[in-house]
């Protein structure tokens, strides 16, 4: 079942995790570095979705683990593989002497245990081994949430501040294999989960808050993820919650006022369609064209076109592989 909200706050998380890559090309210094990181912030959003699209999805029609893992890994791992191996074919892209161990940490996903190899080929793809990982653990969410209901969210939480906790005590807090690592953002995945199970019960649950508690959160957000980003350090892996309550908050106020100009959730809905696809491929596409035409046209021209033809790009592969893949695969 598909929700407009759900597309509009996929969509629009996506666009922002890529603009804040593609500024990350430009020459930012101080509060305008530390402000566009703002915009990562996305990726929680789109965890929270995920939980949420795929338990719904289950408790509509549900699924054996096989047939789950089946489907889910052809539409996420084939496509993330097939951009890996373009990507090996520029040598510029990777440069150490163990390519061919690079690329095989893709296709056989250890590249999620060493840190090495974690972001290699596009850094883009740590976020691949964390949406793996829920997979992989989907039918033991799916008993702890049944299990526990509203606790469960309260126990993830829990479970998920230890985990930061941990990577801190250890010195591996700027490490991805351990500060992306699944537990890091279980507590969002579960609260997905949880809101699917309240709003398969009663599809008026999902309601979105007055513009005052909005404004409230998003300023309460903004503070607490500010102070963090100031502070640096081990204060960073805390503050997911204040990151996503202000993001979020953010996205909400702005789904509003798509309620006056419809374009909004247009814009945001379509680049929801080929989100996927054009995460995979920006990195890729910003790389290549910056380091090609940003010396003779300018940085600013070079983020204008990298971005365009980036999404041009994301349209065809998505096309491409609903025409030759996902057709095969339902």
């Amino acid at each position: 079942m598909k929700l407009k909200i759900v597309d509009y706050l996929k969509g629009y998380s996506i666009f922002t995790i890529v603009i804040f890559h593609l500024l990350q090309f430009f020459p930012l210094q101080g509060f305008g570095a530390k402000l566009i990181s703002f915009g990562g912030a996305g990726i929680h959003v789109f965890i929270l979705c995920s939980g949420f699209g795929l338990y719904l999805s289950q408790l509509k029609k549900p699924l054996k683990y096989i047939e789950f893992i089946k489907k889910r890994f052809l539409k996420i791992y084939i496509p993330y593989i097939i951009i890996v191996l373009i990507t090996a074919l520029f040598p510029s892209l990777y440069e150490h002497s163990d390519r061919i161990t690079a690329i095989f940490s893709h296709v056989f996903l250890f590249k999620m245990f060493n840190e090495r190899w974690m972001t290699s080929l596009g850094y883009q793809f740590w976020f691949i081994s964390t949406i793996l990982q829920f997979y992989l653990l989907f039918p033991i969410l799916i008993n702890f949430v049944k299990r526990f209901q509203w606790k469960s969210v309260l126990i993830s939480v829990v479970i998920s501040l230890l985990w930061s906790t941990i990577v801190a005590i250890i010195g591996e807090s700027d490490n991805r294999i351990w500060n992306s690592f699944f537990i890091q953002y279980l507590w969002q995945f579960v609260l997905g989960m949880m809101i699917a199970v309240k709003y398969k019960e009663n599809p008026d649950f999902i309601k979105i808050p007055s513009v005052k508690y909005l404004l409230i959160s998003l300023v309460l957000g903004l503070t607490l993820v500010g102070y963090t980003g100031i502070k640096g350090g081990i204060l960073k892996l805390y503050n997911d919650i204040p990151s996503l309550m202000g993001y979020l908050s953010l996205a909400l106020l702005l789904y509003l006022l798509g309620n006056h100009l419809k374009w909004i959730h247009s814009i945001f809905i379509y680049i929801n369609k080929y989100s996927y696809e054009w995460y995979l491929v920006h990195m890729l596409v910003f790389i290549i064209v910056f380091n090609s035409i940003s010396s003779y046209v300018g940085i600013p021209i070079s983020g204008a076109l990298a971005l365009i033809i980036s999404f041009l790009l994301g349209i065809l592969y998505h096309k491409l592989l609903q025409k030759y893949l996902f057709s095969k695969i339902g």
